[in-house]
């Protein structure tokens, strides 16, 4: 669509952020007109024809004010005419009669063409924007894998939800709305021209002022804009981390300091905002001066040609002056809409600049050789390889590797060597910086990639799953394969037989639901053991001919290993399969195995080959033996897995989600509040104090803004009857009532001029303020908020961008205008009240009922579809994000298509549903923009026949009809702002809802002091943990129990390990223990106290986690182990902590040591780095307790054994609960207890269960290596 733009590329590098700041600049004035007008390049043809038509309609609906001028001009001179006695009552009352059927005219057709584009325009809108996102999505997914690795980059699930909703709201309505207000202004210059060009020509001089002004001020606020959109980005990204890892966040209680950085992003957002203060302040007061300033020059012009005889019809005079009114009016109220304009220039800007840019590795190109046969033989020659954000740090060096087809090889070797690195460049992520890789003689370079990539398939060490069923998931294996179009029952089958090889199929089959269970954000409902198992099946299903396993077995408990262990041997017999593996109990049956060591192999063969040569592989073997051969035992293994066989072991069982809600339904609050907007906006006032002073400018001036339109009403009812008088005095009182006019102008200036200084405080201060509140509120909520099924980290997100966003339109200059707008209908209607008591009420309480009426529906229907869209957007957001976040197993099973196929689907929904809902909407919204015709064709009728009989005179009559236009046009423009009422109410109530969600785990005290944190809950350096008779389900599955009265003590400076199937509640244990649940019945005391009567934040403070899966955050590798600490850690105390967790060398190693970043999600570091930096982020607490959940699954067994020893080290202050796999890293444990069905099944020291025969026994068999 937009690709012959994208060819041209972006001149500037930002391919790779390399742009420099002057670049920049350049760019961000791109950012202006050329990016608004390239959104249309997305806009198909049915979208250009409803474009075309409403744009004639808006065109044509602003035409019509100036035509009732027209009509207004002519009934002056009536009026004239019949004030100096030219015509009688009779013929006065005959002529006014046919000029209010023309104000009905005008009403008929105000009213069906503001239908026309209000509706054309809202779908066409939709369906631009819907286009922009796909293609923005296409264009992200394309991107190279390094592209991502960059932590500003991390937003993308941010911008394609902000930017994309600040483009569609500039070319929807508020876009009619400019049209509309642009049309008006011609049209009326149009009229006055022909009516009185020399008068029309002097009064001009105001258009160019304005014009320059406004074009100023809006290119600077493009700039600003663009800046401030760039901030939210990275503030976005760093949101996405930490709602992704929010276990992480509470273990280690670093809400605070995450919160401080993000409070850093937020003010220099803040810091940018303020620049809008003196923009605001001068485009609105030259705005309403220069039109304030031209009536009085008009009248004063006009009077002076009258009396000349230069201007036959006093009505010519009008109709210029009100041409003027309606023109500089309609200029008033493009102004809002410019903003709305500008900001969706911004915003697409970005969105552009990602879309331009040309990836490195295009993910979804069609180019390249697509062999028919795959025999699967991958050799590696003189590879040589560095991280392009780490240039001076190679990671192979000269890797030389052949891999024969069908047969098996395994790359064993310490972490950070580089095994990973190699199976990147297998699956095309990055390019080698020298050598080659080929397979079957073919550089990889040249093959197809998508073709490469369904034949090559990747198990990876932390797999990931997506939302939605177990049967979606192993059938995304199928994409790029005959089989993804076949029948759902063919599929289901294939799936089957996946998860039979993978040993999944019996778990999955005593799931709620089968096959068909939803499984949740990634996979939270399934254990480590289940979800790899899933990922092997998701894998094998294509039958791939090359087959590569990082780590695959590493989270899968030892019986669950033999099982899957068998399975990939069994899968990857015909195959060529390269496996990773630190256990190397895995790996022993491997055809080759080859040793790596910083970048380079230093030796292979096969497991005796190596062993006897007595090497570094033979060293790795002799730590990693677990026991001495066992004599004569059976070391056949049952083929189904504890887990299998039991399904009460199943971490969270799914059942339909409605369902499970209702049941946690009792006591959790309704999803945000239903309060009115005022009062919405009275709570918000009152919670930000240091903005009253601000609230009351804001007030103060709408007030007087709205207070001055009653008054000019007045001056002109004077300045009109001044043409009846005789030549003399109507010379004198034109000069003094066009003064009076100027003199208002000039008040009017300072007005505008406060109101948008201090809106532009009032918006940037409150958008700062809750950014702030929401992302603390949503982080410091209990884990069960977490797992419901709206709170996915993409909807967070998205609402985190929006809500904000949203309640900023309106509290900025928004509410300023309508309450200026409130001040001055309301003012109108009591002096036409005042002034001529009949003809006022008559106007008043029959026109702004109904106005008020047609307003108010109209802002319910609205509500109700923002409500809607918004929902479906969330659900869209949620999965573009959870495809950036995961996108190296998108890239791997070649998933593009799929996730941008299932993304369109989504929005589809939205466009149908939504096209519905605006046909019935705006027939309101019409009537609200055009009623107020209605209103001035009575007031009209009925003012004529009371200045017929005498009972006015036409000073009370003008004044009260001037003042019925004025209140008119203000409601009717009062109803333009519905939409920033509804989003800015749903988005406040949401808030505010959220503000008053007390969790349970929050801080008792406020912060105790830094010391005074770590001695609550009794003396002495270890920690006593007592657990008796625990049971617990989690709080979406109540009827599901994960533990069924466990009992655990451990004394101080004890080492416990838990060890089982996986899914049998070991990772639970751990989870109660950092009290991120509470039990369902049962204690856990630490030092005799009851955790529950101990204040979260110090409690933990005593503990750390080590978890399966390490979350780093984006930062330095300083950053993230300081983070361990909750005061700032000294660089002494970090670098002990690297030292203990044996990660100091290679830190040291970097050219930028501590300082070196670790990218997204720690994405520029191997598995076993991060590992090891999450480690000594643990061990710079210096706890009592510490809980290592599979802390060492990831680390080679060099490093495995230098942490292992480091934490025996520290012991002695510290008491330890291991959670793993991985046998050998427990067996010197002072107690180990074996957990089966959510009971302890066994319990004591390692030679005390092997001498017992029972379930641990048998896992060490299935570890042990130097079996014969």
């Amino acid at each position: 669509m937009a690709s012959d733009e994208r060819e041209k590329g972006l001149e500037l590098d930002i391919a790779n952020n390399k742009t420099k700041d002057g670049d920049e600049d350049a760019a961000k004035d791109e950012a202006g007109w050329s990016s608004y007008r390239r959104i249309f390049a997305y806009t198909d043809r049915t979208g250009w024809i409803l474009n075309f038509i409403a744009f004639i309609a808006a065109i044509a609906s602003g035409a019509l004010l100036p035509l009732m001028d027209l009509v207004f001009g002519k009934t002056v001179t009536t009026f004239t005419n019949f004030g100096t006695g030219r015509i009688t009552p009779g013929e006065f009352r005959s002529e006014t009669t046919s000029w209010t059927l023309w104000f009905i005219y005008l009403f008929v057709a105000k009213f069906c063409l503001t239908y026309v584009w209000t509706v054309a325009l809202n779908i066409s809108a939709l369906r631009t924007t819907k286009s922009l996102r796909i293609d923005f999505l296409r264009q992200a997914l394309r991107q190279d894998i390094a592209f991502f690795d960059q932590s500003s980059n991390g937003a993308i699930a941010i911008q394609i939800t902000t930017n994309g909703n600040l483009v569609n709201v500039g070319i929807a309505e508020k876009l009619g709305l400019a049209i509309q207000g642009l049309a008006t202004f011609v049209a009326a210059f149009a009229v006055a021209f022909a009516v009185q060009w020399k008068l029309t020509l002097i009064t001009l001089c105001i258009v160019p002022t304005i014009v320059i002004v406004v074009a100023i001020c809006v290119g600077v606020e493009i700039k600003n804009e663009a800046k401030i959109l760039d901030i939210y980005g990275r503030a976005g990204a760093l949101a996405e981390e930490v709602f992704s890892s929010v276990r992480n966040v509470h273990a280690f209680w670093a809400h605070p300091r995450l919160a401080g950085r993000y409070d850093e992003q937020l003010l220099e957002a803040r810091h940018e905002g303020r620049t809008k203060r003196l923009n605001y302040g001068v485009l609105f007061s030259t705005e309403f001066f220069c039109v304030n300033a031209g009536y009085g020059l008009a009248f004063w012009q006009g009077i002076h040609m009258y009396v000349s005889g230069e201007v036959a019809a006093s009505g010519s005079v009008v109709t210029v002056i009100f041409a003027v009114i309606v023109a500089a009016t309609a200029l008033t109220q493009v102004a809002p809409q410019s903003m709305a304009i500008t900001q969706a220039a911004s915003a697409a800007h970005d969105l552009f600049k990602i879309i331009d840019r040309l990836s490195q590795e295009d993910s979804m190109s069609t180019a390249g050789h697509v062999p028919t046969h795959c025999e699967g033989e991958l050799e590696l020659r003189d590879l040589e390889f560095h991280y392009p954000s780490r240039p001076d740090a190679p990671i192979l060096r000269g890797t030389n590797l052949k891999l024969p087809a069908g047969r098996t090889t395994a790359l064993v070797g310490a972490s950070g060597s580089g095994k990973s690195t190699v199976i990147g460049m297998i699956e095309r992520w990055y390019q080698p910086t020298n050598g080659s890789i080929t397979l079957d003689g073919i550089e990889l370079g040249q093959l197809n990639i998508k073709w490469l990539r369904t034949n090559v398939r990747l198990v990876q060490q932390e797999p990931v799953l997506f939302n939605g069923t177990v049967f979606e998931n192993v059938s995304y294996g199928l994409v790029g394969t005959a089989h993804v179009n076949a029948s759902k029952a063919e599929r289901l089958k294939l799936v089957q037989e996946a998860c039979k090889a993978a040993f999944a199929h019996d778990f999955i089959s005593d799931l709620p639901e089968g096959y068909d269970t939803q499984i949740g954000e990634r996979a939270g409902r399934l254990s480590g053991g289940q979800k790899q198992r899933v990922a092997i099946a998701r894998s094998i299903i294509s039958d791939p001919k090359v087959l590569l396993l990082d780590e695959a077995t590493s989270a899968l408990d030892p019986k669950a290993e033999k099982i899957v262990q068998e399975a990939l041997d069994k899968i990857s017999k015909s195959r060529t399969t390269l496996i990773i593996a630190h256990k190397l109990s895995t790996v022993r049956k491997a055809d080759n195995i080859a040793v790596m060591s910083k970048g380079v192999i230093l030796e292979q063969g096969t497991h005796e080959e190596l062993v006897v040569k007595d090497g570094e592989y033979s060293r790795l073997v002799r730590a990693q033996d677990l026991q001495q051969k066992t004599e004569g035992e059976d070391t056949g293994v049952d083929h189904q897995s504890e887990e299998d066989k039991r399904p009460e072991l199943l971490r969270l069982k799914t059942t339909n989600t409605n369902a499970t809600m209702d049941a946690v339904a009792e006591d959790t609050p309704v999803k945000g509040f239903n309060y009115s907007l005022p009062k919405c906006l009275w709570i918000l006032g009152r919670q930000q104090p240091h903005l009253w002073p601000w609230f009351l400018v804001v007030a103060a001036v709408s007030i007087l803004g709205g207070g001055v339109n009653p008054a000019v009403a007045v001056l002109f009812a004077r300045a009109i009857t001044a043409f009846q008088l005789p030549a003399d005095q109507a010379i004198d009182q034109g000069d003094f009532w066009a003064l009076m006019l100027f003199v208002v102008a000039i008040v009017i200036s300072f007005i505008y001029f406060s109101m948008g200084w201090s809106t532009a405080i009032v918006s940037q201060e409150t958008t700062y303020f809750y950014r702030l509140q929401m992302f603390k509120d949503i982080m410091n909520q209990d884990m069960d908020f977490f797992d419901q099924e709206e709170n996915t980290t993409g909807a967070l997100v998205s609402k985190l961008s929006t809500d904000p966003t949203d309640l900023q339109e309106l509290i900025g200059f928004n509410v300023a205008l309508i309450m200026t707008i409130t001040v001055n209908v309301v003012a109108s209607s009591i002096l036409a009240i005042a002034i001529g008591w009949k003809l006022g009420l008559t106007i008043t309480l029959s026109a702004l009922p109904v106005m008020v009426l047609f307003g108010y529906i109209r802002i319910r229907l609205q509500f109700k579809l923002e409500d809607q869209i918004g929902d479906r957007f969330s659900s869209s957001a949620a999965l573009a994000s959870e495809a950036v976040a995961a996108i190296r197993t998108v890239a791997s099973l070649a998933l593009e298509t799929n996730v941008l196929q299932r993304y369109e689907e989504r929005l589809q929904g939205i466009e149908k549903r939504s096209t519905k809902s605006f046909l019935w909407t705006m027939i309101w919204f019409s009537a609200s923009q055009s009623v107020n015709f209605l209103a001035m064709a009575l007031g009209f009728w009925y003012g004529s026949r009371l200045l017929s009989t005498g009972e006015y005179d036409s000073t009370q009559f003008f004044t009260v009809f001037t003042c019925v236009i004025f209140s008119g046009e203000g409601a009717a423009q009062f109803f333009s702002y519905t939409t920033s009422f509804t989003k800015a109410q749903k988005a406040a109530n949401y808030l505010l809802w959220l503000h008053s969600i007390q969790p349970r785990m929050r801080e008792l005290v406020s912060t105790a002091g830094p010391d005074t944190e770590k001695d609550n809950g009794g003396e002495g350096n270890a920690a006593e943990i007592n657990c008796t008779d625990l049971t617990f389900s989690y709080p979406l599955r109540p009827q599901h129990k994960v533990l069924r009265g466990v009992s655990v003590n451990a004394d101080p400076g004890q080492r416990l390990a838990f060890v089982g199937a996986s899914g049998c509640g070991k990772t639970t244990m751990i989870a109660l223990l950092e009290r991120f649940y509470d039990p369902d019945s049962g204690m856990i005391s630490f030092n005799g106290r009851d955790i529950k009567d101990l204040d979260p934040r110090r409690y933990r403070s005593n503990i750390a986690l080590v978890q399966q899966e390490p979350t780093l955050y984006q930062g330095s590798i300083r950053e993230n182990v300081a983070l361990g600490k909750e005061q700032s850690a000294s660089n002494e105390e970090i670098e002990a902590a690297c030292r203990k967790a044996n990660i100091f060398d290679f830190v040291t190693s970097l050219p930028e040591g501590l300082n070196t970043l670790v990218g997204n999600r720690g994405t520029q570091l191997s598995g076993g780095q991060r590992q090891r930096i999450a480690i000594a982020r643990a061990l710079i607490r210096r706890p009592k307790l510490l809980l290592l959940d599979e802390a060492t699954s990831a680390l080679d067994t060099e490093s495995e054994r230098l942490v292992q020893e480091a934490l025996q080290e520290t012991r002695e202050g510290c008491t330890t609960i291991a959670v793993a796999h991985r046998l050998s890293t427990v067996k010197d444990c002072d107690c180990i207890f074996v957990f089966s069905k959510g009971k302890i099944a066994e319990a004591g020291t390692h030679s005390q269960l092997l001498d017992k025969k029972g379930i641990y026994h048998e896992m060490c068999l299935g570890q042990a290596l130097d079996q014969a």
